[in-house]
């Protein structure tokens, strides 16, 4: 149902590595392609996890041939998700489903969103603007600084961050691949791109 794409210097981090994460498919019912982008990966102990090598590749060109090799599986996935290497997931207390990977797959399929993601920790001042923040499943909306009205686990926002997001296959062909015209200026251009397009398509 899923598959999980990110860049990296060279093999799965362990921390992604675990069952508890995406190290094990029949755990997370999912598929792993990874960007090796410093040197290959010949790791072949994780059956569902294919390595590509781009040597120097810019994140949002690493994460268009993550895409289209995905697509040009013969299986079609319902969620493809694109996220950093170094993301770790939190639960909120209040869930029924104490891993988040789960609880988030979980959420995926109840609720087939075009895109989703996770509200985010550790990047300072930023957090309190609440333009930034998705509330999802994850952390408590006083940790982010975020005054919502609404109780639900679950809020619309046009700003996302491109750490972690889940892009439905009907909604993946409208929104990707990145736009990377101007990936030698800026690293992060190609998300903005994303969200505007998002926003315009799916508001």
């Amino acid at each position: 149902k899923f598959v999980y794409m990110m860049n990296t210097e060279q093999c799965l981090p362990d921390h992604l590595a675990s069952s508890e994460a995406i190290g094990n498919a029949t755990a997370c019912d999912c598929e792993v392609m990874e960007l090796s982008y410093k040197r290959p990966c010949n790791d072949t102990s994780l059956r569902h996890v294919e390595y590509l090598y781009g040597p120097s590749t810019s994140v949002g060109i690493g994460r268009n041939m993550l895409y289209e090799a995905a697509m040009a599986r013969d299986q079609r996935f319902l969620y493809y998700i694109i996220m950093d290497d170094d993301v770790q997931l939190e639960a909120k207390d209040t869930l029924k489903i104490p891993n988040p990977w789960r609880a988030f797959e979980r959420s995926l399929l109840l609720y087939e969103p075009a895109v989703a993601g996770s509200t985010w920790k550790g990047y300072g001042k930023l957090g309190e603007d609440c333009l930034w923040c998705l509330k999802t499943i994850f952390s408590d909306k006083e940790n982010l600084g975020c005054k919502f009205s609404s109780s639900s686990d679950f809020i619309p926002v046009v700003h996302f961050d491109a750490a972690f997001s889940a892009f439905h296959r009907r909604a993946a062909a409208h929104i990707l691949p990145y736009v990377t015209t101007f990936e030698n200026i800026s690293a992060v251009f190609h998300q903005k791109i994303v969200l505007m397009k998002a926003e315009i398509m799916f508001r």
